[in-house]
């Protein structure tokens, strides 16, 4: 299984390893800075200021429709890359940590596995089954992603879910605790982020 990531602008220390690494804009000096090698840099260049010589570089107009995360996404998608870890996706404005967050509901369109990682949590997105690993006393919140989202099962956690609708407009999927070393969750109707923090 092919494994990308994908370096956003934002800061991050914890940092998994990839088959193939493509840095987005800024992306670019935060991989340096951490010794990550960059494969492949996307974007306007209007966050980094240059072009480096020494990288694969697609480049795009500075006006533009889509963000330079949605081009990383896509561009991993084209690479026929079966998953894809998205780091310094986080911090900075709040309209782009949101956005972030939607490469994760883009990359399952796009067929391909998508975890938003930061130093001390992984957020995934599901609209189906999902299967985690996860460590006893670990928190774990169910995000609605959708209207409504009805949950059909949630085994490992601590706070009954099964049969549970999560709305936008309340917050009962907040901050569940892990009880086993795996939480499998089976939404039946919408969507839902998958918060998991690590103890």
């Amino acid at each position: 299984m092919k494994k990308a990531a994908i370096i956003l602008s934002q800061p991050f220390t914890r940092y998994r390893g990839a088959d193939f690494v493509i840095c987005a804009d800024a992306g670019y000096k935060r991989a340096l800075a951490l010794g990550i090698k960059p494969d492949l840099l996307v974007g306007d260049m209007d966050s980094l200021g240059y072009e480096p010589e020494n990288v694969s570089v697609y480049r795009v107009p500075n006006e533009k429709d889509f963000s330079d995360g949605e081009l990383a996404v896509r561009q991993a998608a084209l690479r026929n890359h079966s998953s894809i870890d998205i780091y310094g996706g986080v911090g900075g404005r709040i309209d782009h940590t949101l956005y972030n967050l939607h490469l994760l509901k883009l990359a399952d369109s796009l067929g391909v596995k998508a975890v938003l990682r930061g130093d001390d949590f992984d957020v995934y997105y599901t609209q189906g089954k999902l299967l985690l690993d996860v460590k006893e006393g670990d928190t774990l919140s169910i995000v609605p992603f959708s209207d409504r989202t009805h949950i059909m099962k949630a085994k490992g956690l601590k706070y009954p879910a099964d049969g549970a609708v999560l709305t936008k407009s309340d917050t009962l999927g907040l901050s569940n605790v892990c009880m086993e070393n795996s939480v499998y969750i089976v939404l039946k109707e919408g969507s839902a982020l998958i918060v998991h923090y690590y103890r």
